[in-house]
């Protein structure tokens, strides 16, 4: 399973992106079964920021907490 630290919103964006092309979702596919358009999900894969995002990696660095995303799945898929 891939691992991933997390240390800017970029990371967050690829992992995304790299799962659900694992997945053999489209973009459309993956928004649709979100709940969002797809442009909101093409901003997430190319690591766009908001308020929230930067806080809370803001808090996270100053904390030293390091943020670890796994992907591949219990479902026996990558």
């Amino acid at each position: 399973m891939p691992r991933v630290i997390v240390r800017k919103p970029q990371d967050i964006g690829s992992t995304i992106k790299a799962a659900r092309q694992d997945s053999g979702l489209s973009q459309e596919e993956l928004a649709n079964r979100l709940g969002f358009n797809r442009d909101y999900l093409v901003d997430l894969e190319a690591g766009a920021t908001n308020l929230f995002t930067r806080r809370l990696l803001g808090a996270f660095h100053e904390l030293g907490v390091t943020v670890t995303l796994t992907y591949g799945d219990d479902r026996g898929q990558s």
